[in-house]
């Protein structure tokens, strides 16, 4: 029972290991030479051999450390090799106890457990407190507070759902020891159930992909911090992508809600700094947060042209990404309505071109115009969820200039998306800004 001769006739003594434990990165088998040709000696070691690797592996539990359960195995082992009789005629070995290579792959995991102390090779980590140390080294990278917050919910996300389902197995077991499984007791057969729930749970197809990303992210630090040996969303993926159009997902502002909106007396008897950023989300297409975060200085002309200045150079500005980063030319809609007259006003005044200041830990510069934006549109009869938001203002821009079949790398350089053209984006210029207004020049709302 569990003798094997290898090639060269020297016998061994060969346990192969569940499925379970291999799924868990434990090796296929362990193999131990018995140091004989001698069929009837090789027998008689085997069974003190067999027995002791046996004991070993029973003991493997939910927090054995791979690296550990070998270098207890060798411990052990070499131990007990020492006593072999080493006078056989027909094979000379030296018996000296030293380490003892076990036929494995290369592992970075678990911990066994046993009476004798062995050293541990990396610690046992717990989902949450993993979790917490992972949004702490996050918290120190250049990473805003917003995509932390989301990395941390769509994670802990991850981490109730699996503690639900340990304790829908076995009613018995406590919360806390439901709660408590490990950052390596994570499989992709886990990692699939999971990504099998996200999908019946109604979030859209953008958000499920957002989801499975923030995950696979927090189990690839995990294996750079030596806590698992291995990504189990490695190969989990959101599925096919929707055949719908993307543009579907985008609510843009009919003519007829914009002039619900702008005609109506709620908007003009609006602050000046609500009417003026509606204005430039509509005939700019800037971003909300783009829109309220500007200052005095980023109003300027550049080659003659009254321009908005995009960027992160101000105390507290964000922007998206390096394609936000831009000049956007003043249609004439904001001039004749005495946009320029506005800004010098507020030069004399302060620093910030509006007064919306930075609100809660995401520091969301859009926030109180968002919820100024929802008031109004209750007053006047918008229902909820089922009228267009803030971020529909700069939608409906981008679809106008879609309708008057203006080229592709105009709008994506006016509005600050990457250029979707490879040539144009490898090898072009910016367009300057006197040929970006004409294009936005043709921009008319029949408000």
């Amino acid at each position: 029972m569990y003798l094997y001769r290898a090639p060269n006739n020297v016998y061994f003594t060969r346990i192969c290991l569940s499925k379970y434990l291999r799924d868990k990165g434990f090796p296929f088998d362990v193999k131990v030479s018995l140091l004989t040709r001698d069929r009837a000696e090789a027998v008689i070691r085997n069974i003190d051999v067999a027995g002791t690797l046996k004991k070993i592996i029973k003991s493997i539990d939910h927090q054995t450390r791979i690296n550990d359960f070998i270098r207890y195995v060798d411990e052990v082992i070499n131990n007990l090799r020492a006593q072999f009789d080493a006078a056989d005629a027909d094979i000379t070995f030296n018996i000296t106890p030293k380490p003892h290579s076990i036929p494995i792959r290369d592992t970075k995991l678990s911990e066994h457990r046993e009476t004798t102390v062995v050293a541990q090779a990396m610690p046992v980590l717990g989902l949450d407190e993993a979790l917490s140390a992972f949004i702490i080294s996050k918290q120190k990278s250049a990473i805003r507070p917003l995509s932390i917050k989301q990395l941390e919910q769509r994670i802990r996300h991850f981490i109730d759902t699996v503690s639900s389902k340990e304790k829908s197995k076995d009613k018995s077991k406590s919360k806390t020891k439901a709660e408590s499984k490990c950052v390596h007791d994570i499989t992709s057969a886990d990692a699939m159930t999971y990504r099998d729930e996200l999908l019946t749970q109604g979030r859209s197809y953008k958000s499920n992909k957002e989801y499975l990303a923030a995950i696979f992210q927090f189990f690839k630090w995990c294996q750079l911090m030596n806590y698992s040996n291995h990504n189990p969303f490695e190969s989990v993926t959101v599925g096919q992508k929707p055949k719908a159009k993307a543009n579907q997902g985008r609510n843009r502002w009919t003519a007829s809600e914009l002039k619900r909106l702008i005609r109506s007396t709620a908007f003009n008897d609006s602050t000046d700094d609500f009417k003026w950023v509606t204005l430039m989300m509509l005939y700019g297409g800037l971003r909300p947060s783009e829109a309220c975060q500007l200052l005095l200085s980023d109003i300027k002309q550049v080659d003659g042209v009254d321009c908005i200045s995009v960027d992160d150079s101000g105390a507290g500005q964000r922007i998206k990404n390096i394609n936000a980063k831009r000049y956007v030319p003043i249609h004439s809609a904001l001039l004749e309505q005495g946009f320029m007259a506005f800004v010098t006003q507020r030069k004399t005044q302060q620093i910030q071109l509006f007064d919306y200041k930075p609100v809660g830990i995401n520091e969301d510069w859009s926030k109180n115009y968002c919820k100024q934006l929802a008031k109004l549109q209750n007053e006047i009869g918008m229902q909820a969820n089922k009228r267009p938001t803030a971020y529909g203002f700069r939608h409906t821009f981008i679809d106008e200039m879609k309708q008057l079949d203006i080229s592709e790398h105009i709008v994506a350089q006016i509005v600050g998306h990457a250029n979707p053209n490879i040539t144009f984006s490898r090898y072009g210029k910016d367009v300057n800004v006197a040929a970006l207004l004409k294009d936005i020049e043709r921009i008319e709302y029949q408000i």
